[in-house]
């Protein structure tokens, strides 16, 4: 069974996401080493609406396969390649927040 981690935003929302999704972004990861266990883990500088789209990167990529053994893109590869590329395409004040929550 994966483990859940509650994830409070800035603004107050709360986002239960597994916890391998969450660890796979740094800042998170630090929060969640440094809070108490079964603990809301807050993230005072991260905005809901930031928060989400963090999640929804980490989740996209954690259910993403491993690339082939021989080192070559695979089909998925490039699927999420180009899924980054639509993702990142937001304004640059978001992208910026995006950068500092990651």
């Amino acid at each position: 069974m994966t483990n859940k981690v509650c994830l409070l935003s800035s603004d107050g929302e709360r986002f239960e996401v597994n916890e391998n999704v969450a660890t796979m972004s740094v800042t998170i990861r630090d929060m969640i080493e440094d809070a108490e266990d079964d603990e809301e883990v807050p993230l005072p500088n991260v905005k809901a609406k930031i928060l989400s789209k963090v999640i929804e990167f980490c989740s996209k990529h954690a259910s993403h396969p491993q690339t082939s053994a021989d080192g070559k893109p695979t089909p998925a590869d490039e699927e999420l390649e180009k899924w980054d590329k639509e993702f990142v395409k937001v304004d640059q004040g978001t992208l910026f927040e995006l950068i500092l929550a990651a």
